[in-house]
């Protein structure tokens, strides 16, 4: 029993599930017995299954491949929506709402700040260990780099390595000349 205090409650929830669906329908001790959790918590996971079993697809979410595509999801919506095209949590949080998954996965507009902010962090930590390594390089540095300018509020300098996608430059300046250009561009590529 003390083992599977060391489950986190997704992972309890997903032994209650496959327990479930394995073995039929069983009473929560016998449920309990074969996976070593409490009847309690075995009764408390049953009862979190069926207010988030709302949807007929709602099941698949309960497996270990399910939840882990949930995250790959989230994930990825996360940074193509807010990352690259500027949408407000606000905005994400609805939309998940509008595909049933506020149950499944936490989809509120404070959880995608945080997992925005994680993901933010995680960039800006990769960007300086890049940024490094390109300090001290140990062979010379090929990269094949492109300009833009993307609009917003402001003009956004924008320079970066086409195969890796990696940003090298992205600042905001009012002033878009070559002058402007030249000298952010050899910055970046003196460091």
């Amino acid at each position: 029993m003390r083992e599977q205090m060391k489950l986190n409650i997704r992972e309890r929830c997903q032994k209650v599930f496959q327990a479930f669906s394995a073995k039929g329908h069983l009473t929560i001790r016998a449920i309990a017995q074969a996976t070593g959790i409490s009847k309690s918590s075995v009764h408390r996971h049953q009862q979190a299954m069926k207010r988030r079993h709302q949807y007929p697809e709602s099941r698949v979410w309960e497996s270990a491949i399910g939840a882990q595509w949930l995250k790959r999801l989230v994930v990825a919506t996360v940074f193509i929506f807010c990352f690259k095209r500027g949408v407000g949590c606000e905005s994400l949080a609805e939309f998940f709402r509008l595909l049933g998954l506020e149950q499944q996965v936490g989809v509120s507009v404070s959880s995608l700040r945080q997992i925005r902010t994680q993901m933010e962090t995680q960039i800006l930590d990769y960007q300086r260990l890049q940024h490094s390594q390109l300090e001290h390089p140990q062979t010379p540095v090929e990269a094949c780099v492109s300009v833009d300018e993307t609009f917003f509020d402001q003009v956004v300098l924008v320079m970066l390595d086409l195969p890796s996608g990696f940003i090298l430059v992205e600042e905001m300046s009012q002033d878009y000349r070559y002058e402007t250009w030249q000298q952010h561009t050899q910055q970046a590529l003196a460091n």
